[in-house]
């Protein structure tokens, strides 16, 4: 089984242009996505752009970080995911946006070791409402469903077989949505930057996000 993840990244692109160039602890929140998007025990670690010039930044920085490149549409986020997958053969991928600086690896890595064991979903998330936050993995054959759909990587779950980990009335699984959301704004990051700079460095897993949270809190 091939797996793989696949981080759509374009410059001056969505409601914020050009926040995955924001920079946390020196780094870029792409480069901060693709880093912990690499130590998951995946075959590859794709980022989806194009070959427009303002773009050039997102393929630097891929090339930089060591992961492959897949190039398609500017304004076909659907194609581009097919394209993804066909390019380096797929039959799972992980979804993940290049917002996510704080994306769970454990959690993550949980769902994929739940696809190894259980290989025969359409969709693994943690709960019915992560996809919407968190990363969560796709069989490669749904998007090409919905290629025809030019702005959102489209998933009728209409009959699909989905895979859910755990409820969302689970305490720890809600707490862990706090901070694994995409950014969508610039007061987002802020927050993101004002933990790292409270922890002196970035987080390296959930828990420092907490304590980070509860210092910052008793600070105040």
């Amino acid at each position: 089984m091939n797996i793989g993840v696949i981080i759509l990244a374009r410059a001056n692109f969505g409601r914020w242009p050009d926040k995955v160039l924001y920079k946390l602890q020196g780094k870029t929140i792409l480069e901060h996505v693709i880093r912990k998007a690499k130590t998951l025990d995946v075959d590859t670690v794709i980022v989806s752009t194009t070959d427009s010039i303002e773009d050039q930044v997102i393929r630097n920085i891929a090339w930089d970080q060591g992961v492959e490149i897949s190039r398609g549409e500017p304004d076909n986020r659907t194609d581009r995911v097919c394209k993804a997958i066909k390019d380096y053969n797929l039959d799972y991928f992980v979804n993940m946006s290049p917002a996510t600086p704080f994306f769970d690896v454990d959690y993550t890595q949980i769902l994929i070791e739940t696809l190894k064991k259980h290989p025969d979903c359409d969709m693994y998330g943690m709960t019915h409402f992560s996809n919407h936050y968190v990363p969560y993995i796709i069989n490669s054959t749904i998007p090409f469903r919905n290629q025809n759909d030019d702005q959102e990587i489209y998933i009728d779950k209409t009959g699909m077989n989905i895979y859910y980990k755990w409820g969302f009335e689970e305490p720890e699984v809600r707490n862990r949505y706090l901070y694994n959301g995409n950014i969508a704004y610039r007061i987002q990051a802020d927050n993101h930057r004002r933990i790292c700079e409270y922890l002196g460095h970035f987080p390296v897993n959930y828990d420092e996000i907490v304590k980070a949270l509860n210092g910052m809190q008793d600070f105040s």
